[in-house]
């Protein structure tokens, strides 16, 4: 100690040269200081070192002390991807929790009966990781199944059911209308989901440090207020970390489908005009024997006369198929699921799915399943792929569309499993893209 005192004493400029440049003199917290956060690496400018004799001469016995220096997170390199791919580890069943959105109202948000047009939706894109690895958000939540007891309203009952804040896939994107005077917010989609969000727990992932951090643009910045209150503002992309910090935070955008069309075409039914219903074309299954002919198909029977069997036609709503072949629209044939003559009674039974013309109108009348697509094509005895649609061989996959009054996205699974909901327009491109989705009304008033 005696010899540390003379030392101070008869040689202070020193002192002060290992003070001025103490990340080089090897202080700080065992010598491994971080040149990042200091401000170091390629491009960065030397710090100033003091000369002996011309600093000023160092408090004896005052500790060096270094100030920490928060950290800043890092953005990764932008990776694009298609509207609809899934981002992270499927880890959650579809849909809410119990305790989450199934009709009833959640935190200010109804759950409203479907509708044929709307609002173009927007997005926030939401990433889940733990400790350094993505996972999946379900898809379905914000959905509500025709018949849940959660709908109050016996109509919606009848239909089912959006909330403004849905996840269709498992990409992450939480998709919902314009904000009206409030905007969304990420404890709404948490309580839809019917998961817990917080610093102590985050869907489930408790017993570790919880961070949030908002890209709005290129910028990016930590999130220290309440989670419950973070905006869901259009095209924000939010990162929850739970646990180990990943090597930076992710980047995503998405190539995200032709816009829709902003004048629906309006479909009478009934109608045979190729001007609403497009190139004539596509087979029938009316005399070919294909498909539906009153036999069972797809789990679905014939009811009718022609097999002395009745159904309840008390669930009816429609859906609509459009099949574009290098940018010009196929008619969907009439009477596919529509059996035998009518001048022979004794012949007749109808499908729960069938069209009655030309317009692409599904007539769906089965209250107690979930119907789709896929059965649909079987009735109509043609091959739904992503290589061929209807008896369509296409050189390049089909894609697929599928709108909910303002929500339009890109469908991503085999379109054979799609849901044919009330007022659901299903949209299926072949060969040439198309410049804007087109949308669909259904005159109602006939």
């Amino acid at each position: 100690m005696h010899v540390q005192t003379i030392f101070r004493t008869a040689r202070p400029g020193l002192l002060t040269l290992c003070v001025g440049a103490l990340y080089a003199c090897g202080g700080g917290s065992g010598g491994n200081a971080d040149t990042s956060a200091l401000g170091g690496g390629a491009g960065a400018t030397t710090p100033a070192v003091s000369t002996p004799g011309t600093a000023t001469p160092a408090i004896p016995n005052t500790p060096v002390t270094e100030t920490p220096t928060p950290a800043v997170p890092t953005l990764a390199a932008l990776q694009t991807l298609d509207d609809g791919t899934r981002v992270g580890a499927a880890t959650f069943a579809a849909g809410p929790t119990a305790t989450g959105g199934l009709g009833q109202a959640v935190q200010g948000l109804a759950c409203a009966k479907p509708v044929q047009s709307g609002p173009a939706y927007t997005y926030t894109h939401l990433n889940l990781l733990v400790d350094g690895q993505a996972v999946a958000l379900p898809e379905g939540i914000g959905a509500v199944a025709p018949g849940s007891a959660g709908i109050a309203d016996a109509p919606t009952r009848e239909v089912g059911c959006f909330y403004p804040l849905q996840t269709t896939d498992s990409s992450g994107k939480v998709r919902h209308p314009p904000a009206g005077a409030a905007p969304y917010t990420l404890g709404q989609f948490f309580a839809l989901w019917g998961q817990p969000l917080g610093t102590a727990n985050v869907a489930g992932y408790s017993g570790k440090a919880v961070k949030a951090f908002v890209r709005d643009g290129t910028s990016l910045t930590e999130y220290t207020g309440a989670l419950e209150a973070l905006e869901l503002a259009p095209g924000r992309e939010i990162t929850l970390q739970v646990g180990t910090a990943p090597a930076a935070i992710p980047y995503y955008e998405w190539t995200n489908p032709a816009p829709l069309s902003a004048t629906p075409l309006l479909l009478r039914r009934g109608s045979y005009d190729p001007a609403s219903s497009g190139q004539f074309g596509l087979e029938d299954n009316r005399t070919n024997g294909k498909g539906g002919q009153g036999q069972p198909v797809a789990g679905l029977a014939c009811y009718g006369p022609r097999n002395q069997t009745t159904f309840d036609y008390t669930y009816h709503v429609h859906a609509h198929l459009a099949i574009f072949k290098d940018g010009v629209r196929m008619a969907i044939p009439p009477l596919i699921g529509v059996v035998g003559d009518d001048n022979v009674p004794s012949s007749v039974c109808d499908y729960p799915l069938h069209t009655h013309d030309t317009t692409g109108t599904l007539h769906v009348e089965a209250f107690s399943a979930t119907l789709t697509l896929g059965q649909f094509f079987e009735i109509w005895g043609q091959p739904l792929t992503r290589a061929n649609v209807g008896g369509l061989p296409s050189s390049t996959p089909a894609v697929v569309y599928v709108q909910d009054g303002g929500n339009l996205r890109k469908y991503q699974g085999d379109p054979a499993g799609i849901e044919l909901k009330s007022y659901r327009s299903i949209v299926i491109e072949l060969g040439t893209p198309l410049a804007e989705i087109p949308a669909y009304a259904l005159d109602e008033t006939q």
